[in-house]
């Protein structure tokens, strides 16, 4: 059940367009998107391939900065923000393909972002442990490679890895599009768990429609416009 209380805006689109040039045009993937997220809430978006979705995810992050518009997260532009900082203490990207690191182990993953937060290295264990237990990975994972985990297990690890970091607004882009049906509603009830529970922000992109029906607020995208 989603969770009314507590909630509070957190990230806003203002009036964001993204564009960029071609060898024979200027392509508009986002146009004049206004939107305002919210904490304890699960938003998914959508709409056919090429709308925009992922773009917008990208401005979201920081990864781009609008051609035209602001992104504000907490009141602050991320124009002004140092969005390496952003990106490593504020709101963490999770991808279709996991992006773990091979050659670490699932604990080894886990900690790696708060190494380079600099966190005491107890400290660190302590909340990686805790943060893979609430996915549902137990210590008999901890020392596994990727390579030994399902696509399931490998996306769990991911998401441990983004709240351990601390960030409290997680940006999915088709976060189950590797995954069957059973590993699916495994990802997504953890994503409800840490929206309704512990006041995250979490904004998927799918082609999924279960996910979507799943999520508390569904955002429909068309040429690169919200139009529902």
């Amino acid at each position: 059940m989603e969770n009314t209380g507590n909630k509070r805006d957190i990230l806003t689109a203002e009036r964001v367009t993204y564009a960029y040039k071609t060898r024979h045009q200027i392509v508009y993937a986002v146009r004049d998107v206004s939107y305002t997220f919210k904490s304890g809430t699960v938003y998914a978006i959508v709409g056919k391939s090429g709308c925009g979705k992922t773009t917008l995810i990208s401005t979201l992050a920081g990864l781009d900065l609008p051609t035209m518009g602001k992104v504000i997260f907490d009141g602050k532009s991320t124009m002004e923000l140092d969005r390496d900082i952003y990106r490593r203490r504020d709101v963490a990207v999770i991808y279709q393909n996991y992006n773990l690191f091979p050659l670490l182990t699932v604990m080894e993953n886990v900690l790696y972002p708060m190494q380079l937060q600099r966190r005491p290295k107890k400290e660190a264990r302590a909340l990686a442990a805790e943060t893979l237990r609430s996915v549902g990975l137990d210590e008999s994972y901890w020392k596994r490679l990727p390579a030994m985990l399902s696509g399931g297990e490998q996306q769990r690890v991911a998401i441990a890895r983004a709240i351990a970091s601390g960030q409290r607004v997680i940006l999915a882009d088709e976060p189950t599009g590797n995954l069957d049906g059973e590993n699916s509603d495994l990802v997504m009830k953890t994503f409800q768990r840490l929206a309704h529970e512990e006041g995250y922000c979490v904004i998927i992109v799918t082609h999924d429609p279960q996910i979507a029906d799943d999520s508390d607020t569904v955002i429909r995208m068309d040429s690169g416009k919200i139009v529902s």
